[in-house]
């Protein structure tokens, strides 16, 4: 098995050890690996990419985290500048036409346009009396995700520099992201359909709209104005290529690689101890595993400084989610299968919508979020003619599966298979309301839980987004890459907000830190050959 991890990487000393492969991870050993750093990557799983990665079943594969990218599609833009630096250009995109999302609330259809203008002329002729309110929303949108560029590049700063200034860079952001989603909507329009359908792309972010900081919702927002894009060839192809500008510069990849805990000597990282016993050493050790993951179990105890995760451990972890993934034996034009992504509502009262959910065991997700892989991706039929893919998430509570979650993978009873047969199956009804011309195509429809996603990315309670992003998430301080133990870094989206984005810019300023280095600039100036 190629990058298995063995006992002879214990023989070299590195310049930095990276915990996890996700994109944040990849990102930071790409950006040090190009500076002529030795670097070992990590992976607890057989598998390099996080949330990237994809699978296959037969003659079909579905990604599992990566469903769209904004940004991408100007190639001047930073964000597409950021992929090419780190991909050597080797990524292309396919974009997913005028139409990005389709929200279905109570039956009625919202359109999202790409283009920040045409949006705003679609959702006008929805709600023409409310022109004023939308487009002071989409005012608030840009001036918030403009400010975030701020409050983030704060997040590079030594803490002497950031005591002295830091509160200037983050005060204009703090203003919005120290609201929620909801009590800035209702500053701006009384119209409730109106809040339900600027909000209905809260599931990109996992957090609905009394609870969610208007700080994340406005980045997200923000993020996909300009459209949205697939990676050609599937979201495999990000890690894929880093992976391989990773090792073309003599960098190193181990999976099956499970970390145990980080050696910390005189408050000083100075290595990783594995679950075999193993130790390997490092002048910097780089923890891509999550917030909670990092503080609560790799530092040993007999060093934690838990008096200062009080603040962190009051984040709970983001949503859980159930999802189905179904193979079709026709293509997508065939089938008439769409490019851009489907957001289900009931209700357009997102919060009772969720709080029954929640409240209620077994009761059926309020929002579900359908997107089309094989349609997206130009490649697709090249690789896998005749057939398509779709995939359909819900939220599904981590607690209602709690008393397998000591179970083993693949083996946790007939109970446990006969809930997941039965949720499927409500997933594919559902699917059949929306696009019935797919029944009598299905030849794989396989289902994941929250376990599922326990036990493949190793976050504690099935989250997807790692912390939750309320008001209070954006205030900690903890949450920035370096620690307050020397050579110890953060990186991932808990380092800056959700996303594929997010991921790849944290793993982007986790590497100006440990470097010292401008590597934005180096960036905007980095031309394809």
């Amino acid at each position: 098995m190629k990058n298995l991890y063995t006992s002879d990487l214990t023989k070299a000393h590195y310049d930095a050890i990276i915990i996890g492969s996700g994109l944040g991870g990849l990102t930071t050993a790409v950006c040090m690996a190009k500076a002529g750093k030795k670097v070992l990557v990590l992976e607890k799983h057989y598998v390099i990419g996080g949330f990237t990665h994809t699978f296959k079943r037969k003659k079909m594969e579905w990604d599992v985290g990566v469903h769209y990218v904004g940004q991408v599609s100007i190639k001047n833009s930073t964000m597409r500048k950021a992929f090419d630096y780190v991909t050597n250009g080797n990524l292309q995109w396919d974009d997913m036409g005028e139409i990005y999302d389709q929200i279905i609330i109570e039956g009625e259809v919202y359109n999202f346009m790409k283009g920040k203008e045409p949006q705003i002329k679609q959702m006008i002729a929805y709600f023409p009396e409310e022109e004023t309110a939308i487009r002071a929303y989409y005012k608030l949108i840009d001036k918030v995700s403009a400010d975030a560029g701020s409050y983030f590049a704060e997040k590079t700063m030594p803490d002497w520099l950031s005591n002295l200034v830091g509160h200037k860079l983050q005060r204009k952001f703090y203003e919005y992201s120290n609201q929620t989603t909801y009590e800035v909507l209702s500053s701006l329009t009384s119209n409730k359909k109106l809040i339900g359908v600027l909000c209905a792309q809260c599931g990109n972010y996992g957090l609905t709209p009394k609870k969610s900081s208007f700080g994340a919702h406005a980045i997200i927002i923000a993020h996909f104005l300009d459209g949205g894009n697939y990676p050609v060839g599937g979201a495999a192809s990000i890690h894929k290529y880093i992976t391989d500008v990773i090792e073309s510069h003599k960098g190193i990849l181990a999976i099956k690689a499970e970390v145990k805990q980080i050696l910390i000597e005189n408050n000083r990282a100075i290595g990783v101890e594995m679950q075999n016993g193993d130790k390997l050493f490092a002048k910097n050790i780089i923890s891509n595993a999550g917030a909670h993951n990092t503080f609560n179990k790799l530092i040993p105890a007999a060093v934690s400084q838990s008096e200062k995760l009080v603040e962190l451990n009051n984040i709970k972890p983001s949503v859980s989610h159930a999802c189905i993934y179904v193979g079709l034996n026709a293509s997508d034009e065939t089938l008439q299968l769409p490019k851009h992504n489907i957001w289900h509502y009931e209700n357009y009262d997102l919060d009772a919508a969720n709080d029954y959910h929640v409240k209620t065991k077994d009761s059926a997700s309020p929002v579900f979020y359908i997107s089309f892989p094989s349609a997206k991706d130009s490649a697709w039929q090249l690789k896998h003619p005749g057939t398509a893919s779709i995939q359909v998430i819900g939220s599904y509570p981590y607690e209602w599966l709690q008393e397998w979650e000591n179970t083993q993978w693949g083996k946790r009873g007939d109970e446990y298979d006969a809930k997941k047969e039965a949720l499927k199956n409500s997933f594919l009804e559902k699917l059949y309301t929306i696009l019935p011309q797919i029944k009598g195509h299905i030849e794989i429809c396989e289902l994941s839980t929250p376990l599922s996603t326990r036990h493949f990315s190793n976050y504690n309670k099935g989250e997807i987004y790692g912390l939750e992003h309320t008001p209070e998430r954006f205030r900690l301080k903890l949450l920035r890459p370096r620690t307050s133990y020397k050579n110890l870094y953060i990186t991932g989206q808990d380092v800056l907000c959700v996303g594929v984005s997010s991921a790849l810019f944290s793993g982007i300023i986790t590497a100006i830190c440990v470097l010292k280095r401008n590597l934005l600039w180096r960036i905007s100036r980095y031309k394809t050959q």
